[in-house]
C-alpha cells in the first residue's frame, strides 16, 4: 500500500537551525534535505517532499512569503494529501491567518509549525513538532492550523501565547480542532475533508497601520498617523471598544477620508461589542467596524486581504464584518 504524500513548505525560523557542537553557535541547516535525517522512523508511514521558497526569520517575514506559500499550494495542491508549513513562530500567527484568507474552501489541511529551539538540540521542541505537524496534515481536517504540541489550532484563531516549549500558542476564544493523545481526538466543530474547489487569492494591501490606545496619548498622534495616508487602520481599543470622547472627532475624519477603521479589544479573550454603551453606538454610525472577537493578528490581516477585495467602503465593511473562515463568532 503506498505511503500517504505531504508537502513540507520551508520558510525559516529557529527549526531550521542547528547547534555546532563544536563551536557551540547557532547555525542554519546546510540544506533542508536535512530535516530527513530527524524524521527515520515517521518515512516508513508518510512520503515527504520539500519545498523551499525562503530561509529567514520570522521578523523577515512579509506579505511577499505569503503570496510564495499560497501559491506553492496551489501549484502542488493535487499532488498531496496535506501540506506543512515550517516558519518562525514569533509571526507565524499572522502568516496563519493570511493563508486561511488566501487559501479558501481547502479540502486538506495546511499546518504551520516550528520551534523554539534548534532541531539538534537535546531537549529541543523542532522534532516533536514536525511528527505532531505531519500527523496532522493527514488527519480528517481541512483548514489552515498551526500545530506547535500535541493541539492542533485553528490558524486564524492562534497567537503566540510565551516562549515556552509547554504551550507556544493559544487560541484564547475557540477551542482546538483535535488533540493528539494516546490517540487522536477529533472534534466536531473543525471544518472537514470533502471535495472542493480551491479558491486562490493571495493578495495583501501593506498599506495599513495599527495603534494601541493608553490613556493620554496626544491627539495629534492620531493626526499624524493620517499623513502618511494609510488604505487602513486597525486600533485596539479598551475592552468591549471603549474610545475616549477626544478621540471621537478623528474616527470622524478618518470616515470622511473614507479609511477603514476596524476596532478590536486589548483583552486577551476579549470581543468588540458596539451596542451596549450608548456612547458605543455613536461609534458605529461614525463608521467604525467592530472586529468582532478576531485576533489582533488576524484583524491586521484581514483587513490587508479585504482591501486587495474590494474598494467600495460599503463591501469593505461587510467583508470585515463577516466570519469567512471561521475567524470570528457568527
Amino acid at each position: 500500500m503506498p505511503r500517504p504524500c505531504v508537502a513540507i513548505i520551508y520558510v525559516g525560523g529557529s527549526i531550521g537551525m542547528v547547534r555546532n557542537q563544536k563551536t557551540g553557535r547557532i547555525e542554519t541547516l546546510e540544506s533542508v534535505g536535512d530535516f530527513y535525517r530527524y524524521l527515520p522512523d515517521l518515512q516508513r508511514e508518510v512520503s515527504l517532499e520539500f519545498f523551499s521558497i525562503a530561509d529567514v526569520g520570522s521578523s523577515e517575514v512579509t506579505p511577499e512569503h505569503w503570496v510564495q506559500i499560497a501559491q506553492t499550494v496551489e501549484g502542488q495542491y493535487d499532488n498531496f494529501e496535506g501540506f506543512v508549513v515550517i516558519h518562525g513562530t514569533n509571526t507565524m500567527s499572522y502568516t496563519a491567518a493570511a493563508l486561511s484568507f488566501a487559501l479558501q474552501d481547502l479540502s486538506k489541511p495546511v499546518v504551520l509549525t516550528g520551534s523554539l529551539l534548534p532541531i539538534n538540540d537535546v531537549g529541543s521542541d523542532g522534532r516533536m513538532n514536525l511528527v505532531f505537524a505531519i500527523r496532522a496534515a493527514l488527519l480528517d481536517i481541512a483548514e489552515v492550523c498551526i500545530v506547535l504540541g500535541p493541539k492542533v489550532l485553528r490558524g486564524c484563531r492562534a497567537k503566540k501565547a510565551q516562549q515556552s516549549i509547554v504551550q507556544t500558542f493559544d487560541s484564547p476564544l475557540f477551542p482546538p480542532l483535535a488533540e493528539f493523545d494516546t490517540s487522536v481526538h477529533l472534534h466536531l466543530w473543525r471544518t472537514v475533508r470533502r471535495k472542493r474547489s480551491l479558491l486562490c487569492s493571495p493578495s495583501f494591501d501593506p498599506n495599513v497601520v495599527s495603534i494601541t490606545l493608553h490613556p493620554g496619548m496626544p491627539i495629534q498622534f492620531f493626526d499624524a498617523l493620517l499623513g502618511v495616508k494609510p488604505h487602513g487602520i486597525v486600533l485596539r481599543a479598551y475592552g468591549l471598544g471603549m474610545l475616549p470622547d477626544e478621540l471621537f472627532p478623528w474616527v470622524r475624519k478618518v470616515t470622511e477620508q473614507e479609511i477603514p477603521l476596524l476596532i478590536t479589544s486589548q483583552l486577551l479573550r476579549g470581543y468588540i461589542d458596539l451596542h451596549l454603551y450608548r456612547k458605543q453606538l455613536t461609534l458605529e454610525q461614525l463608521g467604525v467596524i467592530s472586529g468582532k472577537d478576531m485576533t489582533y493578528e488576524c484583524a491586521v490581516v484581514k483587513l490587508m486581504w479585504t482591501l486587495t477585495q474590494a474598494k467600495n467602503p460599503r463591501r469593505i465593511r461587510e467583508l470585515l464584518e463577516r466570519n469567512l473562515v471561521g475567524e470570528m463568532e457568527g
